[in-house]
Protein backbone atom coordinates (compact mmCIF):
# COMPACT_ATOMS: atom_id res chain seq x y z
CA UNK A 1 0.00 0.00 0.00
CA UNK A 2 2.93 2.00 0.95
CA UNK A 3 4.79 4.23 -1.73
CA UNK A 4 7.18 5.54 0.40
CA UNK A 5 5.75 8.96 0.25
CA UNK A 6 4.72 8.74 4.39
CA UNK A 7 8.77 8.63 5.29
CA UNK A 8 9.70 11.53 2.93
CA UNK A 9 10.49 14.93 4.43
CA UNK A 10 12.97 17.93 2.71
CA UNK A 11 16.14 17.84 3.57
CA UNK A 12 19.35 19.28 2.77
CA UNK A 13 22.12 16.84 1.05
CA UNK A 14 24.27 14.22 3.16
CA UNK A 15 26.42 12.56 1.61
CA UNK A 16 27.03 9.70 -1.37
CA UNK A 17 28.20 5.83 -0.41
CA UNK A 18 29.91 3.83 -2.81
CA UNK A 19 29.50 0.38 -2.88
CA UNK A 20 31.79 -2.62 -4.03
CA UNK A 21 31.06 -5.46 -3.49
CA UNK A 22 31.00 -8.12 -5.82
CA UNK A 23 27.99 -8.50 -7.30
CA UNK A 24 28.22 -12.39 -8.60
CA UNK A 25 28.48 -12.55 -12.18
CA UNK A 26 25.81 -14.84 -14.31
CA UNK A 27 27.23 -16.88 -16.85
CA UNK A 28 25.86 -17.04 -20.75
CA UNK A 29 24.20 -20.30 -21.37
CA UNK A 30 24.14 -22.00 -24.87
CA UNK A 31 20.59 -21.05 -26.47
CA UNK A 32 18.90 -24.10 -26.22
CA UNK A 33 15.88 -22.99 -24.13
CA UNK A 34 15.41 -19.26 -25.50
CA UNK A 35 12.48 -17.53 -25.23
CA UNK A 36 10.60 -15.58 -27.92
CA UNK A 37 7.66 -13.25 -26.99
CA UNK A 38 5.07 -12.17 -29.23
CA UNK A 39 3.12 -8.49 -29.57
CA UNK A 40 2.82 -6.52 -26.20
CA UNK A 41 -0.80 -6.56 -24.94
CA UNK A 42 -2.59 -3.75 -23.47
CA UNK A 43 -4.11 -5.75 -20.92
CA UNK A 44 -5.50 -2.68 -18.21
CA UNK A 45 -7.72 -0.42 -21.14
CA UNK A 46 -6.27 2.94 -21.73
CA UNK A 47 -7.65 5.79 -19.53
CA UNK A 48 -8.14 9.23 -21.19
CA UNK A 49 -7.45 11.11 -18.51
CA UNK A 50 -3.85 9.84 -17.46
CA UNK A 51 -4.30 8.30 -14.76
CA UNK A 52 -1.52 5.27 -13.91
CA UNK A 53 -2.44 1.46 -13.46
CA UNK A 54 0.55 -0.81 -11.41
CA UNK A 55 1.14 -3.25 -9.23
CA UNK A 56 0.57 -6.02 -11.08
CA UNK A 57 0.31 -9.99 -10.48
CA UNK A 58 -0.83 -12.83 -12.53
CA UNK A 59 -1.87 -16.69 -12.22
CA UNK A 60 -2.60 -19.47 -14.35
CA UNK A 61 -5.21 -21.70 -13.83
CA UNK A 62 -3.54 -25.27 -13.23
CA UNK A 63 -6.80 -27.46 -14.38
CA UNK A 64 -6.53 -25.24 -18.07
CA UNK A 65 -3.19 -23.99 -18.63
CA UNK A 66 -4.93 -21.45 -20.94
CA UNK A 67 -6.73 -19.34 -18.34
CA UNK A 68 -5.49 -16.82 -16.66
CA UNK A 69 -5.90 -13.66 -14.43
CA UNK A 70 -4.38 -10.63 -13.79
CA UNK A 71 -4.60 -7.96 -11.53
CA UNK A 72 -3.57 -4.46 -10.71
CA UNK A 73 -4.14 -1.12 -8.32
CA UNK A 74 -5.33 2.06 -9.83
CA UNK A 75 -7.67 4.81 -10.88
CA UNK A 76 -9.89 5.41 -13.74
CA UNK A 77 -10.92 8.79 -14.32
CA UNK A 78 -10.19 11.75 -12.24
CA UNK A 79 -11.82 11.37 -9.43
CA UNK A 80 -12.91 8.49 -7.17
CA UNK A 81 -11.16 6.22 -4.56
CA UNK A 82 -8.25 3.81 -6.17
CA UNK A 83 -9.25 0.45 -7.07
CA UNK A 84 -8.24 -3.09 -7.55
CA UNK A 85 -8.86 -4.43 -11.48
CA UNK A 86 -9.07 -7.61 -12.74
CA UNK A 87 -8.79 -8.83 -16.12
CA UNK A 88 -8.67 -12.71 -17.89
CA UNK A 89 -7.54 -14.99 -20.98
CA UNK A 90 -9.11 -18.10 -22.10
CA UNK A 91 -7.01 -18.71 -25.11
CA UNK A 92 -3.20 -18.53 -23.85
CA UNK A 93 -2.68 -14.82 -23.53
CA UNK A 94 -3.40 -14.33 -26.73
CA UNK A 95 -6.78 -12.14 -26.19
CA UNK A 96 -7.74 -10.55 -22.77
CA UNK A 97 -10.61 -9.56 -21.57
CA UNK A 98 -11.31 -6.87 -18.75
CA UNK A 99 -12.92 -8.53 -15.42
CA UNK A 100 -13.85 -5.42 -13.55
CA UNK A 101 -13.07 -4.39 -10.19
CA UNK A 102 -12.28 -6.22 -7.05
CA UNK A 103 -15.43 -5.75 -4.66
CA UNK A 104 -14.73 -3.73 -1.51
CA UNK A 105 -16.58 -3.64 2.26
CA UNK A 106 -17.57 -0.21 1.38
CA UNK A 107 -18.85 1.60 -1.90
CA UNK A 108 -16.24 4.40 -0.76
CA UNK A 109 -13.45 2.28 -0.19
CA UNK A 110 -9.83 2.14 -1.10
CA UNK A 111 -8.12 -0.50 -2.78
CA UNK A 112 -4.16 -1.64 -2.92
CA UNK A 113 -1.48 -4.32 -3.33
CA UNK A 114 -3.30 -6.88 -4.95
CA UNK A 115 -2.21 -10.52 -5.07
CA UNK A 116 -3.46 -13.78 -7.26
CA UNK A 117 -3.54 -17.39 -7.23
CA UNK A 118 -4.95 -20.26 -8.91
CA UNK A 119 -5.92 -23.65 -6.47
CA UNK A 120 -6.10 -26.91 -8.44
CA UNK A 121 -9.16 -27.21 -8.97
CA UNK A 122 -8.98 -24.05 -11.30
CA UNK A 123 -10.66 -21.94 -8.69
CA UNK A 124 -8.50 -18.09 -8.18
CA UNK A 125 -8.08 -16.02 -5.17
CA UNK A 126 -7.67 -12.61 -4.98
CA UNK A 127 -6.17 -10.80 -2.04
CA UNK A 128 -5.27 -6.68 -1.68
CA UNK A 129 -5.88 -4.49 1.16
CA UNK A 130 -9.59 -2.86 1.41
CA UNK A 131 -9.11 1.16 3.30
CA UNK A 132 -12.01 2.76 4.51
CA UNK A 133 -12.12 6.56 3.20
CA UNK A 134 -11.04 7.69 6.78
CA UNK A 135 -8.06 5.39 6.69
CA UNK A 136 -8.93 4.32 9.88
CA UNK A 137 -9.29 0.85 9.07
CA UNK A 138 -7.31 -1.63 7.02
CA UNK A 139 -8.76 -5.22 6.68
CA UNK A 140 -7.23 -7.64 3.96
CA UNK A 141 -10.10 -8.87 1.73
CA UNK A 142 -9.77 -12.12 -0.54
CA UNK A 143 -11.93 -12.49 -3.08
CA UNK A 144 -12.68 -15.94 -4.99
CA UNK A 145 -13.36 -16.79 -8.31
CA UNK A 146 -15.30 -20.12 -9.61
CA UNK A 147 -15.51 -19.17 -12.99
CA UNK A 148 -11.81 -18.86 -15.01
CA UNK A 149 -11.94 -14.94 -13.61
CA UNK A 150 -14.52 -13.55 -15.35
CA UNK A 151 -16.09 -12.65 -12.11
CA UNK A 152 -15.50 -12.33 -8.45
CA UNK A 153 -18.68 -12.44 -6.84
CA UNK A 154 -17.25 -14.29 -3.75
CA UNK A 155 -15.08 -12.69 -0.99
CA UNK A 156 -14.32 -12.48 3.03
CA UNK A 157 -12.31 -10.37 5.22
CA UNK A 158 -8.81 -12.47 5.84
CA UNK A 159 -7.22 -10.10 8.64
CA UNK A 160 -9.70 -7.45 9.96
CA UNK A 161 -8.37 -4.21 11.76
CA UNK A 162 -11.05 -3.02 14.22
CA UNK A 163 -10.72 1.18 14.01
CA UNK A 164 -10.41 2.18 17.47
CA UNK A 165 -8.79 -1.00 19.06
CA UNK A 166 -5.06 -1.03 19.08
CA UNK A 167 -4.74 -4.90 19.36
CA UNK A 168 -5.81 -5.79 16.21
CA UNK A 169 -4.21 -6.41 13.42
CA UNK A 170 -3.16 -3.30 11.19
CA UNK A 171 -1.84 -5.66 7.71
CA UNK A 172 -0.12 -3.81 4.85
CA UNK A 173 1.29 -5.56 1.66
CA UNK A 174 -0.45 -9.17 1.63
CA UNK A 175 0.41 -12.00 -0.84
CA UNK A 176 -1.24 -15.08 -1.05
CA UNK A 177 0.03 -18.33 -1.86
CA UNK A 178 -1.98 -22.10 -3.01
CA UNK A 179 -1.30 -25.35 -2.06
CA UNK A 180 -2.27 -27.36 -5.42
CA UNK A 181 0.11 -30.02 -4.15
CA UNK A 182 -1.44 -33.63 -5.51
CA UNK A 183 0.62 -35.18 -2.57
CA UNK A 184 0.42 -32.88 -0.06
CA UNK A 185 -1.54 -33.10 3.12
CA UNK A 186 -2.58 -29.36 3.10
CA UNK A 187 -3.82 -29.68 -0.68
CA UNK A 188 -5.89 -26.24 -1.34
CA UNK A 189 -5.30 -24.19 1.74
CA UNK A 190 -4.92 -20.77 1.68
CA UNK A 191 -1.71 -18.70 2.63
CA UNK A 192 -1.93 -14.90 3.33
CA UNK A 193 1.29 -13.05 4.23
CA UNK A 194 1.42 -9.51 5.71
CA UNK A 195 3.16 -6.34 7.66
CA UNK A 196 1.20 -5.91 10.64
CA UNK A 197 1.95 -2.29 11.98
CA UNK A 198 0.21 -3.03 15.19
CA UNK A 199 1.84 -1.43 18.28
CA UNK A 200 4.34 -0.14 16.50
CA UNK A 201 6.07 -3.01 15.41
CA UNK A 202 6.31 -4.59 12.19
CA UNK A 203 5.79 -8.33 12.30
CA UNK A 204 5.31 -10.73 9.61
CA UNK A 205 2.32 -13.01 10.16
CA UNK A 206 0.36 -15.18 7.94
CA UNK A 207 -3.49 -16.45 8.17
CA UNK A 208 -4.90 -20.02 6.64
CA UNK A 209 -8.07 -21.23 5.36
CA UNK A 210 -8.73 -24.93 5.23
CA UNK A 211 -12.52 -24.25 2.97
CA UNK A 212 -11.77 -22.44 0.16
CA UNK A 213 -11.36 -18.78 1.86
CA UNK A 214 -14.75 -19.29 3.61
CA UNK A 215 -13.20 -18.50 6.74
CA UNK A 216 -9.60 -17.78 8.19
CA UNK A 217 -7.55 -18.53 10.99
CA UNK A 218 -6.24 -15.98 13.61
CA UNK A 219 -2.75 -14.36 12.44
CA UNK A 220 -0.19 -16.07 13.14
CA UNK A 221 3.50 -14.63 13.89
CA UNK A 222 6.51 -15.55 11.82
CA UNK A 223 8.92 -12.74 12.48
CA UNK A 224 9.08 -10.33 14.93
CA UNK A 225 11.03 -7.00 16.54
CA UNK A 226 13.45 -8.46 18.93
CA UNK A 227 13.54 -7.21 22.44
CA UNK A 228 14.68 -3.53 22.17
CA UNK A 229 15.28 -3.87 18.69
CA UNK A 230 17.90 -1.53 17.71
CA UNK A 231 17.84 -0.23 15.10
CA UNK A 232 14.13 -0.24 14.17
CA UNK A 233 13.53 -2.52 11.58
CA UNK A 234 11.50 -2.37 8.55
CA UNK A 235 9.66 -5.97 7.43
CA UNK A 236 7.92 -5.99 4.34
CA UNK A 237 6.92 -8.26 1.03
CA UNK A 238 6.01 -11.44 3.10
CA UNK A 239 5.51 -13.88 0.31
CA UNK A 240 4.42 -17.44 0.84
CA UNK A 241 5.45 -19.96 -1.54
CA UNK A 242 4.57 -23.55 -0.90
CA UNK A 243 6.50 -26.60 -2.60
CA UNK A 244 5.20 -30.15 -3.66
CA UNK A 245 4.82 -31.40 -0.31
CA UNK A 246 3.38 -28.98 1.66
CA UNK A 247 6.21 -27.03 3.13
CA UNK A 248 5.50 -23.24 3.35
CA UNK A 249 8.03 -21.36 2.49
CA UNK A 250 7.75 -17.14 3.74
CA UNK A 251 10.04 -15.12 2.82
CA UNK A 252 10.07 -11.07 3.31
CA UNK A 253 12.76 -7.61 3.00
CA UNK A 254 13.77 -6.69 6.52
CA UNK A 255 16.38 -3.42 6.93
CA UNK A 256 16.70 -0.42 9.18
CA UNK A 257 13.85 2.08 9.39
CA UNK A 258 16.21 4.92 8.60
CA UNK A 259 17.99 4.23 5.15
CA UNK A 260 21.20 2.20 5.66
CA UNK A 261 23.56 1.22 3.65
CA UNK A 262 24.82 -2.46 3.86
CA UNK A 263 21.94 -3.69 6.18
CA UNK A 264 19.50 -4.84 3.90
CA UNK A 265 18.49 -8.56 4.56
CA UNK A 266 16.46 -11.17 2.96
CA UNK A 267 14.56 -13.73 5.38
CA UNK A 268 13.49 -16.83 4.99
CA UNK A 269 10.97 -19.10 7.66
CA UNK A 270 9.47 -22.39 6.36
CA UNK A 271 6.13 -24.47 8.17
CA UNK A 272 5.55 -27.95 7.57
CA UNK A 273 2.32 -28.30 9.58
CA UNK A 274 0.25 -25.68 7.43
CA UNK A 275 1.57 -23.17 8.37
CA UNK A 276 0.16 -23.82 12.40
CA UNK A 277 4.10 -23.15 13.54
CA UNK A 278 7.23 -21.59 11.76
CA UNK A 279 10.78 -22.02 11.68
CA UNK A 280 12.97 -18.88 13.07
CA UNK A 281 13.43 -16.58 10.17
CA UNK A 282 17.30 -17.54 8.86
CA UNK A 283 18.89 -15.32 6.07
CA UNK A 284 19.02 -16.04 2.33
CA UNK A 285 21.56 -12.95 2.01
CA UNK A 286 22.69 -10.62 5.05
CA UNK A 287 24.19 -7.38 4.89
CA UNK A 288 23.12 -6.95 1.74
CA UNK A 289 23.79 -3.39 -0.56
CA UNK A 290 20.57 -1.98 -0.39
CA UNK A 291 18.93 0.84 2.01
CA UNK A 292 15.40 -0.79 1.50
CA UNK A 293 13.28 1.63 0.46
CA UNK A 294 15.32 4.10 -2.12
CA UNK A 295 14.73 6.35 -5.36
CA UNK A 296 15.69 5.41 -8.86
CA UNK A 297 16.23 8.24 -11.59
CA UNK A 298 13.87 10.06 -13.57
CA UNK A 299 14.03 12.86 -15.24
CA UNK A 300 13.59 15.63 -12.87
CA UNK A 301 16.90 17.46 -12.94
CA UNK A 302 16.96 17.42 -9.20
CA UNK A 303 17.44 13.90 -8.80
CA UNK A 304 20.46 13.24 -6.14
CA UNK A 305 20.47 16.86 -5.36
CA UNK A 306 16.95 17.36 -3.23
CA UNK A 307 15.28 14.61 -1.77
CA UNK A 308 12.51 13.15 -2.78
CA UNK A 309 12.46 13.65 -6.71
CA UNK A 310 13.17 9.97 -8.17
CA UNK A 311 11.02 7.16 -8.66
CA UNK A 312 10.22 5.49 -5.41
CA UNK A 313 11.81 2.08 -5.23
CA UNK A 314 11.63 -0.92 -2.64
CA UNK A 315 13.54 -4.47 -2.15
CA UNK A 316 10.28 -7.09 -1.98
CA UNK A 317 11.99 -10.87 -2.95
CA UNK A 318 10.44 -12.67 -5.08
CA UNK A 319 10.73 -16.32 -4.92
CA UNK A 320 9.37 -19.65 -6.14
CA UNK A 321 10.21 -23.47 -5.68
CA UNK A 322 10.60 -26.13 -8.36
CA UNK A 323 9.05 -29.63 -8.47
CA UNK A 324 12.25 -31.02 -6.57
CA UNK A 325 11.99 -28.36 -4.04
CA UNK A 326 14.69 -26.77 -5.05
CA UNK A 327 14.04 -22.64 -4.09
CA UNK A 328 14.87 -20.15 -5.47
CA UNK A 329 14.56 -15.95 -4.36
CA UNK A 330 15.54 -12.82 -6.46
CA UNK A 331 15.85 -9.04 -5.12
CA UNK A 332 17.19 -5.72 -5.91
CA UNK A 333 20.07 -4.50 -4.71
CA UNK A 334 23.09 -1.86 -5.00
CA UNK A 335 26.44 -4.05 -5.49
CA UNK A 336 28.07 -1.98 -7.75
CA UNK A 337 25.70 1.33 -7.69
CA UNK A 338 25.86 4.33 -5.45
CA UNK A 339 23.29 6.71 -3.27
CA UNK A 340 22.68 9.90 -2.04
CA UNK A 341 21.35 9.93 1.14
CA UNK A 342 19.65 12.51 2.82
CA UNK A 343 17.75 12.70 6.23
CA UNK A 344 16.78 9.48 7.93
CA UNK A 345 13.19 10.19 6.85
CA UNK A 346 14.45 10.25 3.26
CA UNK A 347 14.56 7.54 0.62
CA UNK A 348 18.43 7.73 -0.62
CA UNK A 349 18.81 8.32 -4.07
CA UNK A 350 20.65 5.29 -5.78
CA UNK A 351 21.77 3.94 -9.36
CA UNK A 352 23.15 0.84 -11.00
CA UNK A 353 20.77 -0.86 -9.35
CA UNK A 354 20.95 -4.92 -9.99
CA UNK A 355 18.88 -7.99 -9.68
CA UNK A 356 20.45 -10.95 -8.26
CA UNK A 357 19.54 -14.50 -7.58
CA UNK A 358 20.24 -17.00 -4.92
CA UNK A 359 18.96 -20.56 -4.56
CA UNK A 360 19.04 -23.36 -1.91
CA UNK A 361 18.30 -27.06 -2.71
CA UNK A 362 17.92 -28.19 1.32
CA UNK A 363 14.94 -26.86 1.87
CA UNK A 364 16.07 -22.97 2.76
CA UNK A 365 18.75 -24.89 5.40
CA UNK A 366 21.50 -22.93 3.19
CA UNK A 367 21.72 -20.35 0.59
CA UNK A 368 23.54 -20.03 -2.52
CA UNK A 369 26.09 -16.71 -3.35
CA UNK A 370 23.97 -13.63 -4.92
CA UNK A 371 24.48 -13.92 -8.69
CA UNK A 372 23.59 -11.32 -10.82
CA UNK A 373 21.09 -11.82 -13.62
CA UNK A 374 21.55 -9.32 -15.82
CA UNK A 375 24.27 -9.35 -18.94
CA UNK A 376 24.54 -6.29 -19.50
CA UNK A 377 27.83 -4.93 -19.25
CA UNK A 378 27.10 -1.23 -18.46
CA UNK A 379 25.92 0.94 -15.28
CA UNK A 380 22.32 0.53 -15.99
CA UNK A 381 19.32 -0.48 -13.32
CA UNK A 382 17.86 -3.30 -13.32
CA UNK A 383 15.15 -3.62 -10.52
CA UNK A 384 10.98 -5.12 -10.04
CA UNK A 385 12.11 -8.90 -10.92
CA UNK A 386 9.47 -11.85 -10.73
CA UNK A 387 10.13 -15.42 -10.98
CA UNK A 388 8.45 -18.68 -11.59
CA UNK A 389 9.46 -22.00 -11.82
CA UNK A 390 8.31 -24.75 -15.00
CA UNK A 391 7.34 -28.60 -14.61
CA UNK A 392 11.08 -29.20 -15.82
CA UNK A 393 12.43 -27.45 -13.01
CA UNK A 394 13.58 -24.59 -15.27
CA UNK A 395 12.99 -20.86 -13.32
CA UNK A 396 12.27 -17.97 -15.69
CA UNK A 397 12.55 -14.61 -14.80
CA UNK A 398 11.11 -11.45 -15.74
CA UNK A 399 12.46 -7.74 -14.76
CA UNK A 400 12.29 -3.96 -15.96
CA UNK A 401 15.97 -2.71 -17.26
CA UNK A 402 17.52 0.60 -18.68
CA UNK A 403 20.18 -0.37 -20.64
CA UNK A 404 18.68 0.74 -23.75
CA UNK A 405 18.58 4.49 -22.24
CA UNK A 406 22.61 5.92 -21.74
CA UNK A 407 20.52 8.28 -19.52
CA UNK A 408 19.47 5.58 -17.19
CA UNK A 409 15.68 6.56 -17.11
CA UNK A 410 13.47 5.09 -19.99
CA UNK A 411 13.15 1.25 -19.04
CA UNK A 412 11.87 -1.77 -21.16
CA UNK A 413 10.61 -5.26 -19.42
CA UNK A 414 13.37 -7.80 -19.69
CA UNK A 415 13.66 -11.78 -19.62
CA UNK A 416 15.90 -14.80 -19.01
CA UNK A 417 15.95 -18.74 -17.78
CA UNK A 418 17.64 -20.94 -15.96
CA UNK A 419 18.36 -24.82 -15.00
CA UNK A 420 20.68 -24.33 -12.45
CA UNK A 421 20.33 -20.80 -11.04
CA UNK A 422 24.23 -20.19 -12.15
CA UNK A 423 23.96 -20.16 -15.71
CA UNK A 424 21.40 -17.63 -17.68
CA UNK A 425 20.62 -17.49 -21.10
CA UNK A 426 21.21 -14.64 -23.11
CA UNK A 427 18.67 -11.61 -22.31
CA UNK A 428 15.64 -11.03 -24.27
CA UNK A 429 13.64 -7.44 -24.42
CA UNK A 430 10.23 -8.43 -23.96
CA UNK A 431 8.73 -4.86 -24.11
CA UNK A 432 8.57 -3.57 -28.35
CA UNK A 433 8.50 0.17 -26.76
CA UNK A 434 10.42 1.57 -24.59
CA UNK A 435 8.49 3.47 -21.52
CA UNK A 436 9.42 6.72 -21.19
CA UNK A 437 9.49 7.32 -17.79
CA UNK A 438 9.51 11.36 -17.97
CA UNK A 439 9.16 12.52 -13.87
CA UNK A 440 6.70 9.66 -12.91
CA UNK A 441 7.70 9.22 -9.40
CA UNK A 442 6.00 5.97 -9.09
CA UNK A 443 5.27 2.76 -11.00
CA UNK A 444 4.53 0.44 -8.30
CA UNK A 445 6.82 -2.09 -6.61
CA UNK A 446 6.43 -5.45 -7.85
CA UNK A 447 5.52 -6.78 -11.33
CA UNK A 448 4.35 -9.99 -12.22
CA UNK A 449 4.88 -13.30 -14.09
CA UNK A 450 3.50 -16.59 -14.13
CA UNK A 451 4.46 -19.92 -16.71
CA UNK A 452 2.71 -23.28 -18.09
CA UNK A 453 4.86 -25.65 -19.75
CA UNK A 454 6.96 -23.67 -22.52
CA UNK A 455 4.48 -20.63 -22.05
CA UNK A 456 5.87 -17.63 -20.19
CA UNK A 457 3.66 -14.52 -19.21
CA UNK A 458 4.92 -11.68 -18.07
CA UNK A 459 2.87 -8.35 -16.95
CA UNK A 460 4.26 -5.14 -16.08
CA UNK A 461 3.49 -1.65 -15.54
CA UNK A 462 4.82 0.16 -19.13
CA UNK A 463 4.86 3.66 -19.48
CA UNK A 464 5.18 3.74 -23.29
CA UNK A 465 1.88 5.85 -23.39
CA UNK A 466 2.86 8.12 -21.01
CA UNK A 467 1.04 7.42 -18.01
CA UNK A 468 1.48 3.70 -16.28
CA UNK A 469 -0.39 1.01 -18.15
CA UNK A 470 -0.08 -2.60 -17.94
CA UNK A 471 1.01 -4.70 -20.67
CA UNK A 472 1.71 -8.11 -21.07
CA UNK A 473 3.30 -10.71 -23.59
CA UNK A 474 3.63 -14.41 -24.74
CA UNK A 475 6.56 -15.86 -24.36
CA UNK A 476 7.58 -19.40 -25.62
CA UNK A 477 10.69 -21.02 -24.82
CA UNK A 478 12.15 -23.41 -27.51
Amino acid sequence: MRNGTAFLVVASLGFILMVGSSPGLAQTAPSAGQTSFGKNILISGSDPNGQSQNETAIAVNPANPSNLVAVFQGRYGTTGPSGCFFTFTLNGGKNWNPGGKAPLKRIDDECFDPSIAADAAGNFYYSYIDVDASFTEADDVVAKSIDGGRTFAMFSVAVNQVPGDTSSPSPDKDFIGVDAGAGSPFRASLYVGFTDFTGGGENIEVVVSRDGGSTWSAPMVVARPVKNERPRMDRFGALPVIAADGTVHMFYSEFPDSPIMGQLSIRHSRSTDGGATWSPPVAVGSSLPSPGFFDLRNADPQFGITPNRGMNGLTYPAAAVAPDGTLYVAWVDFPLGSCVFFTAFDNPACTDADVRLSSSRDGGTTWSAPVRVSDDTGTSDQFLPWIATHPDGRLSLSWLDRRSDPSNISYDAFYTNTLDGLNFLPNVRISTASSLLGVNDFIGHYTGLAVSGSSVFPVWGDTRNGNSDIFSALGKIR
